[in-house]
């Protein structure tokens, strides 16, 4: 690794760290949360239909969405002492669905950002509903829903489990992983790690300081990181590959009859392919301008500071 690359590394790792630290001071952390500290503040049930929307705004929490077959939306909110003196919850059922906003009594400003309020937010919705959270200081995990999706958390981790349907995910500070999700996945962190498997559709996935790991077939696939390394195991049909490393390798794993047409530069390292190639433009151990088999949508593979690796499975 050059010394340009670990600069670049350590400076990503520092905006990681000021912003993990700002977090932790609005919200503190949340992956410990333990029930039995805390108490009911609100729970209630809508009755509701398939396809409505859901929308929760909250200003700090842990977020747990799952599903049912029931026809009705299920709200839970926990927290703290302080949080059952500070926090107002209001509930809102209309035709397009139910929304849930969190606001502090006592409003805020910087002299009462980390004064220690904590809250959890369990929710149950209908399979098929759409779903839109916004947290500023928590982690949410989702899990078996089928509709449109769309996450933010600005200081914590994001999950998805065996979810059907176009899904826009962020976080500021934390890490982003989607088992077994069907549809259009667009996923943004600012400071951690990406890890796709067994997705079907397109994915757009970015990072400014972590690894991309992806595993799953049938889309077009975009993966860009600024401080890390890109891994694709790709199955079935090509519908075009970007991915882009500035500061790591980039390896992927095709299908033996896997078609494209590949371009591949490699500034800190060397490029290795062992696929049969034609309408060779240009390769040598740093540019690979070449057609994959029969040709095909574009393979674009960059990396900055490291190696690429493509393979057959």
């Amino acid at each position: 690794m050059n010394k340009i690359t670990l600069f670049r590394r350590s400076l990503t790792l520092l905006a990681v760290l000021v912003l993990l630290s700002f977090s932790s001071i609005a919200c503190g952390p949340y992956m410990d949360f333990d029930d039995s500290h805390y108490s009911v503040l609100e729970e209630k049930t809508f009755n509701t239909s398939p396809g409505k929307d859901f929308n929760l705004e909250a200003f700090s929490g842990d977020v747990v969405i799952s599903t049912s077959t029931e026809p009705q939306v299920y709200v839970k909110v926990l927290g703290n002492e302080r949080a059952s003196k500070k926090v107002h919850i209001k509930f809102k059922n209309s035709d397009e669905g139910v929304s849930v906003v969190t606001k502090r009594t006592d409003g805020w400003n910087f002299f009462n950002f980390g004064s220690g309020i904590r809250l959890k937010f369990e929710i149950v919705l209908p399979k098929n509903y759409n779903v839109k959270v916004s947290t500023a200081g928590g982690d949410v995990l989702l899990s078996g829903l089928e509709g449109k999706i769309g996450l933010h958390s600005s200081g914590g981790d994001i999950k998805l489990r065996n979810t059907d349907g176009n899904t826009y995910v962020s976080t500021s500070g934390g890490d982003v992983s989607a088992i077994s999700s069907s549809g259009s996945l667009e996923l943004k962190t600012s400071g951690g790690d990406i890890n796709i498997d067994k997705f079907n559709g397109n994915v757009d996935a970015s990072t400014s300081g972590g690894d991309i790991t992806l595993n799953g077939s049938n889309g077009k696939v975009s993966a860009h990181t600024s401080g890390g390394e890109v891994s694709l195991t790709y199955y079935g049909e090509n519908y075009g590959i970007d991915l882009a490393s500035s500061g790591g390798d980039v390896q992927v794993k095709l299908p033996a009859n896997f078609s494209a047409d590949a371009r591949m530069y490699a500034s800190g390292g060397n490029i290795k392919c062992n696929f049969p190639t034609t309408n060779v433009i240009n390769i040598s151990s740093s540019k690979y301008e070449a057609e994959l088999n029969n040709g095909g949508n574009p393979l674009v593979l960059r990396s900055s500071g490291g190696d690429i690796v493509v393979s057959n499975k």
